[in-house]
């Protein structure tokens, strides 16, 4: 009790330091900064981590959807805006004086955030950055604030007590838990018929229906790599300068390699550029040159189908415009591209992917979207070829 009253007077002594009610006040403002950036944070993992565009692998959403976005199945988020209410309460209440407990806590999660951000990761997400930025702030300026009250061994020994069981703990708990990977596989929802576009099954070649009827596709018709009689088919959206993109192109390589006469893959490419892709929020992602790869990929399907698999893997290379044409006309005439780039069906064709694009992207709107099977989608990029082979063989009964 003696202790209590003690630590109580200590913190209105505090008011009347030099500065002391500014400090409060400022203390008080970054905490409730790190609170609301908790809190954001916390929205966008419940919703899955979403990226604007092109969609696998920012910062964010990597470190959103990773192992280390948990604490047994809790979000840190949660754990991070009830240490900066907890913040709040110690500076409010004088009754409940935990304030150096809590600085601990904060400093320690920083250390341990900021090393698997540097070098687990290797990459830094700037929303993660700034809660931890504001808690360093938060650390140094109430250990200042404390030692102007009590300049004794206590003070250090109970702050950097917390600093190294927080990161330490925290390391524990998280290096133990297995990998989550920055993609999902959700459930087709349902689709009206008015998203039905005619242009996937028109033809006289095999159909393949998923969402339960209402996306039907003739193989043979469309760009695809693969036997269009194979026993399994996934139908893959994607755009040819969206990075995720151009490393799955490995992963479904190498998954064709392993099953070359059980496996198809319907080519669907999604150009995320506005001025064919008019469903492009402010927001979004944006590649300048899409629409014409897209356009010079439809052309040489077109034109001459049997170069089509290899040019395809040449764009999602990182192909400029410049040098797909000239690939282009090393194939086919210029008088017969030109005609070709003018076929209606090439323009349709790109509008019914972006609007199934944006059907699909109700949960997620991560490119690339691969139709496994039925009623299963997935979205954004496996974390890596082994992990994509695997979770595909399971999927597809392969």
């Amino acid at each position: 009790m003696r202790r209590d009253r003690d630590d109580d007077d200590d913190r209105a002594f505090a008011e009347y330091l030099p500065g002391g009610r500014a400090l409060n006040l400022l203390l008080l403002s970054l905490a409730a900064g790190g609170l609301a950036i908790n809190l954001l944070l916390l929205w966008r993992h419940l919703r899955g981590g979403q990226i604007a565009g092109c969609g696998g692998a920012s910062a964010c959403d990597e470190m959103l959807s990773s192992q280390w976005s948990e604490v047994f199945g809790i979000p840190v988020t949660v754990f991070g805006a009830l240490v900066y209410l907890g913040l709040i309460v110690s500076l409010l209440v004088p009754e409940r004086p935990q304030l150096r407990r809590v600085l601990g806590i904060v400093l320690g999660a920083a250390i341990w955030f900021g090393f698997v951000q540097a070098v687990l990761v290797g990459r830094f997400c700037p929303w993660c950055m700034a809660a931890h930025s504001i808690g360093v702030c938060v650390v140094v300026l109430g250990l200042w604030r404390e030692v102007r009250i009590d300049h004794t061994v206590s003070l250090w020994m109970t702050t950097g007590t917390m600093v190294v069981v927080v990161a330490l703990g925290l390391g524990f708990a998280q290096r133990a838990k297995r990998r989550i990977p920055w993609y999902r596989i959700d459930e087709l929802r349902a689709l009206s018929p008015s998203q039905v576009s005619g242009i996937y099954a028109r033809g006289d070649g095999r159909k393949v229906a998923f969402a339960d009827g209402r996306r039907v596709f003739d193989v043979n018709a469309l760009p695809h790599l693969g036997p269009p009689d194979a026993r399994c088919v996934m139908v893959e959206y994607f755009d040819y300068q969206c990075p995720s993109c151009q490393v799955m192109r490995g992963f479904i390589d190498a998954l064709l390699a392993r099953h070359p006469a059980d496996l198809c893959v319907v080519i669907l490419p999604v150009p995320m550029e506005r001025s064919c892709n008019s469903s492009l929020g402010a927001t979004d992602a944006e590649f300048v040159g899409s629409c014409k790869l897209t356009r010079l990929s439809l052309v040489l399907w077109r034109t001459r189908p049997a170069a089509f698999a290899g040019f395809h893997r040449f764009l999602l290379g990182g192909a400029t415009v410049d040098e797909a044409t000239a690939k282009v006309l090393d194939t086919i005439a210029p008088g017969e591209m030109f005609a070709a780039l003018r076929d209606p069906w090439i323009d349709e064709l790109i509008q019914a992917n972006v609007s199934d694009a944006r059907a699909f992207s109700a949960t997620s709107k991560k490119l690339p979207k691969v139709l496994v099977r039925g009623t299963r989608i997935l979205h954004g990029l496996p974390s890596g070829e082994a992990d994509f082979i695997r979770v595909m063989e399971q999927e597809l009964g392969l």
